[in-house]
């Protein structure tokens, strides 16, 4: 009985060591929350409201849709860039291009909301980004916030 149970634990025991060293080899990790601070505003990301900046090769991450705008206009002014934000419709972000210097947004129909003083600590509750004016104008009469073109949007950035 005592050698059976000894064996039991030697092979559980060498189970465990042979998993915690091919695991890691295999490329897997445990998923881990995102924790990054927004390069803008400092408050930490969440993942479902996250705006994410491309310019070039570079690829940054920014709490909402007014950090990410406001970013392309401060530091980095000129250039090809995008910035996609998540929408009301999972799946359908609102892209952003500058393109040239001009600015286009697609779908063409998208629309923002943001109020005129944004407070960070929830910007991504607030600076939103949508598909059509008739969302964002629920969003604003819900939540308050002005409803804006692409334009009026840049133009509030800082």
């Amino acid at each position: 009985m005592k050698i059976q149970i000894a064996t039991r634990a030697l092979v559980v025991g060498a189970l465990a060591v042979v998993s915690t060293i091919s695991v890691p080899a295999l490329g897997l990790r445990p998923a881990m929350a995102h924790s990054a601070p927004c390069p803008y505003c400092s408050m930490t990301l969440s993942d479902d409201t996250a705006s994410v900046l491309k310019i070039g090769r570079k690829r940054i991450e920014y709490k909402c849709a007014y950090c990410a705008l406001a970013e392309a206009k401060t530091e980095y002014p000129s250039g090809d860039l995008s910035v996609t934000s998540p929408s009301e419709k999972k799946g359908q972000p609102v892209v952003a291009k500058r393109i040239g210097g001009k600015w286009s947004v697609l779908p063409a129909t998208a629309f923002y909301v943001s109020p005129a003083k944004l407070k960070h600590k929830t910007c991504q509750a607030q600076s939103r980004a949508f598909t059509t004016k008739a969302a964002a104008t629920a969003f604003a009469k819900d939540n308050g916030g002005m409803v804006m073109t692409l334009a009026q949007m840049n133009a509030m950035a800082k």
